[in-house]
C-alpha cells in the first residue's frame, strides 16, 4: 500500500509548491469582510519521549492525517473578497492562480473548495478550473469532511471525515483510494479529551496495526496479518 505521507506531500507540492516558488510576485486580492476562520483540524499521538519504534509509528500515523486540513492555512495570511455568503482567497500570477472559497450554507455550516487554473511551469500540468480539494465543516466546527482529488481526474485520492462527541472525543477516519476508486488503506485516530487515544491502520479493509495510549503517554501496540487479519504480535512502551 502506498504511504499516506507520500500522497499528501504530492498533493501539497501540486497545489502550494507553485506559490512558494513565486512568493515575491503573488498577491492576495480584495478586502477581508468578516471572513470565516480557515479550518485546520489537528490530531495527535501519545505525548512521549519513548524511542520505541511502535510508539513512534503511532505518532506518525496519528499526525499524518493533519495534512488534509493544515494545507489550507497557507491562505490565512491573505485577505478575502466577499460576494454574498461566499468568501474568496486568491494567489495569482499571470500564468497560474490558486483560488480558495468558503460558502456559508443555510444551517451555518460551510463548504470549501480549492481550484487551480493555469500552469506553474513548462513541466507541470495546465489546469482549467481543476478542483483539487473540497470539504464541508459544521457550524460549530466540530465535524467535517475533506476530499483531495487526483490532479488528472475527478477520482477521489483521499478523504478525511472527523467528528467530536459530547465528551470531547475527536475521531478522524482517513481513507486513500486507487485510481479506479477502490480503497487502498485507512487510518482511524481517536483523541480523547484526557490526551489518551487510539490508532488503527488498515491495509485495504484489513486491520494490520493498532495501538492505544494513556494520558501519560504509555501505550500498547498490536500487529495483525495482512491476509488473515489474525494477531501476530503485541507489546508495550512507557
Amino acid at each position: 500500500m502506498r504511504t499516506f505521507v507520500t500522497l499528501l506531500a504530492f498533493a501539497l507540492v501540486v497545489s502550494l509548491g507553485g506559490c512558494s516558488k513565486k512568493a515575491d510576485t503573488v498577491t492576495g486580492t480584495g478586502t477581508q469582510t468578516q471572513s470565516p476562520q480557515i479550518p485546520a483540524q489537528h490530531f495527535s499521538g501519545p505525548t512521549t519521549s519513548s524511542t520505541d519504534p511502535y510508539a513512534q509509528a503511532t505518532i506518525t500515523y496519528a499526525t499524518s492525517i493533519n495534512a488534509m486540513t493544515s494545507w489550507s492555512t497557507a491562505f490565512s495570511g491573505l485577505s478575502a473578497t466577499q460576494n454574498g455568503n461566499t468568501w474568496t482567497w486568491s494567489y495569482g500570477t499571470s500564468a497560474f492562480t490558486e483560488t480558495y472559497t468558503a460558502t456559508k450554507l443555510s444551517d451555518g455550516s460551510y463548504s470549501w473548495k480549492f481550484v487551480l487554473n493555469g500552469q506553474v511551469d513548462a513541466n507541470s500540468p495546465n489546469y482549467n478550473n481543476k478542483t483539487l480539494f473540497e470539504g464541508t465543516t459544521s457550524a460549530d466546527g466540530k465535524s467535517g469532511t475533506w476530499k483531495i482529488y487526483y490532479d488528472t481526474s475527478t477520482t477521489v485520492l483521499a478523504q478525511l471525515d472527523y467528528s467530536t462527541d459530547a465528551n470531547g472525543t475527536v475521531t478522524g477516519t482517513y481513507q486513500e483510494f486507487d485510481t479506479d476508486g477502490t480503497l487502498s488503506g485507512k487510518i482511524i485516530v481517536t483523541n480523547n479529551s484526557d490526551k489518551s487515544g487510539e490508532v488503527q491502520y488498515f491495509d485495504k479493509t484489513i486491520l494490520v496495526y493498532k495501538s492505544t495510549w494513556q494520558a501519560n503517554g504509555s501505550g500498547t501496540w498490536y500487529t495483525y496479518d495482512s491476509t488473515t487479519g489474525n494477531q501476530t504480535g503485541t507489546g508495550t512502551w512507557n
